[in-house]
């Protein structure tokens, strides 16, 4: 099976385009073995003509066991219109401008948007599971301007294509004149009890002890993790971050298959997460 070898581009070099056409000539050789693969990848502004179905997979696979309690329809249509109108927000996509992104990067102003039909079930949801005070009162947005980070992806996209993301949502939304004392970003984690054998799938959780089990094969660590590696650099920096249990996850019990899955919500200022984008581009 060939290696795939994702370039990824570095912050200076990132540049989004409305459309990305390719030149595959020359590229093949019919007569060669092929071991690797190179994908380009094109940084993009949000199209809501394109996006949304995409979009919505990608809500509902935060969602988890949670996506029925909220409808995504409506909420994908708002993430994309809000883009349009903040000029803000990018994609990620490696098959031109009409094909489905492999990441999403979008802001939502929460002040304004909180009563929005297609917003508040899904705030709603996030409220029910009784967030520390700082979080909730950004969610009903009383309290100081705040934006809610969608930051959407594919788990395989290489971590280098990160930072360049967020640098260009903080320019967007300057530009755009937007300004923000704070984000609330979104996202899911994992469990695991340290019984889990490392299979080459992990992204931060193998065990640093090196203890080997009788078979040969490593354990994973046990403890809780978020699935997007970056947000750790972004909660060590965060004035609160909260996680809750999905509601209708089903009971585990020795016979479960799969990790424990959590939401998590993490509030940090503006400038702080301009520190946690370059601690991004540092690592």
């Amino acid at each position: 099976m060939p290696n795939p070898q994702l370039s990824a581009i570095s912050a200076s070099q990132a540049a989004k385009r409305k459309s990305a056409p390719r030149d595959d000539e020359g590229d093949s050789d019919s007569d060669s073995d092929v071991s690797m693969i190179d994908v380009d990848f094109d940084f993009m502004n949000l199209n809501p003509d394109v996006d949304q179905i995409a979009l919505k997979r990608l809500l509902r696979q935060t969602l988890s066991h949670d996506q029925h309690l909220v409808d995504v329809h409506p909420l994908a249509d708002l993430i994309l219109t809000e883009g349009t109108r903040l000029k803000a927000g990018s994609t990620i996509k490696t098959e031109g401008e009409e094909s489905d992104p492999w990441c999403l990067l979008a802001a939502v102003d929460v002040n304004r948007c909180h009563a929005d039909p297609a917003l508040k079930p899904f705030l709603t949801y996030l409220l029910s599971h009784n967030p520390p005070v700082a979080i909730k009162t950004a969610l009903e947005g009383t309290g100081p301007s705040t934006a809610f980070l969608f930051s959407l992806r594919l788990l395989n996209l290489p971590l280098p294509l990160i930072p360049p993301l967020y640098k260009m949502l903080g320019s967007e939304l300057g530009e755009s004149g937007a300004t923000f004392e704070q984000f609330i970003l979104w996202g899911r984690g994992y469990k695991l009890e340290g019984k889990e054998e490392a299979m080459g799938l992990e992204l931060n959780t193998v065990s640093k002890t090196n203890k080997k089990t009788k078979g040969g094969v490593e354990p994973l660590a046990a403890g809780s993790f978020p699935y997007h590696q970056e947000e750790e650099m972004i909660e060590a920096r965060a004035k609160a971050t909260f996680t809750y249990s999905l509601k209708t996850a089903p009971p585990r019990d020795e016979e479960s298959f799969g990790v424990e899955q959590f939401g998590r919500l993490i509030l940090i200022d503006a400038a702080k997460l301009a520190q946690a984008v370059e601690a991004m581009e540092k690592a």
